[in-house]
């Protein structure tokens, strides 16, 4: 009898399992179909801070836009452009559910921010991890007035995760990916390589700005167990990452 097989989800497939086209999100639950889907709390940490976040940027600019079809102008004039990209896709998603005012926007719009996408994150996952007891995945946004505050940076100076503890336990695992990606070609990993000797001096060096800006990848493929497969549209960067580690990535067939 063969053993169910089991799939890690980052942050890239669960912010697709609720922007992509229909066809791609059909594609994706197809995909896991029969599978036990794990994720994490340092995932969703991850996806508060970026799809959540986006959909209360977005909620501001449907609110305070004088005409509606000035907002993706708006939206494109947004400095972070990764965010203005994730505006975009929830918005062409409140238009594919057939969504155009502004009262019904702001409603769902709302409905997303107070718990519908927490619970889009959450839908069908089998086991969620929390090996780094990541404080930023406790947070939720808080309404002041007309709009939304949610708290997404953590500092060092704070302990309010157990990310340094778990990278002492896997110290050999940190030098190999130390050595194995120093001088890397791709920019992000080589920073990664330099991290990670950093941190086997100084294991709380990854806490704070470090680990919200430069180490999730690290992070995701540390914390997945090692029968499980990462599934992502990351594989520039995951790939020589869970080769050192020996971990797979999931491609679907």
């Amino acid at each position: 009898m063969s053993s169910v097989q089991r799939i890690f989800l980052d942050t890239t497939i669960q912010i697709e399992r609720v922007t992509a086209t229909r066809t791609r999100q059909a594609e994706i639950e197809h995909a896991l179909s029969g599978a036990q889907v794990l994720t994490s709390t340092y995932v969703l940490g991850e996806y508060l801070r970026t799809l959540v976040q986006d959909a209360l940027v977005l909620y501001n600019l449907v609110r305070t836009t004088e005409q509606l079809f000035d907002v993706e102008t708006r939206m494109a004039q947004l400095l972070n452009k990764r965010s203005a990209s994730r505006c975009l896709l929830l918005w062409a998603s409140l238009h594919r559910s057939g969504i155009y005012e502004r009262a019904k926007l702001l409603r769902t719009l709302r409905v997303y921010i107070d718990y519908g996408l927490v619970n889009r994150f959450m839908a069908g996952i089998d086991e969620l991890l929390n090996a780094t007891a990541c404080g930023l995945a406790q947070e939720q946004p808080v309404a002041h007035g007309e709009t939304y505050q949610l708290r997404t940076q953590c500092t060092r100076r704070v302990v309010e995760c157990e990310l340094a503890e778990r990278l002492v336990e896997q110290h050999a695992l940190i030098r190999t990916l130390a050595d194995g990606l120093q001088n890397h070609s791709e920019a992000a990993l080589a920073r990664i390589a330099n991290l990670c000797s950093q941190i086997l001096a100084d294991p709380h060096v990854a806490r704070g700005r470090n680990c919200t800006w430069y180490l999730g990848d690290l992070v995701i493929a540390l914390e997945m167990p090692v029968d499980a497969q990462l599934y992502t549209t990351n594989h520039r960067h995951f790939a020589p990452i869970c080769d050192l580690l020996g971990k797979q990535l999931y491609y679907p067939t």
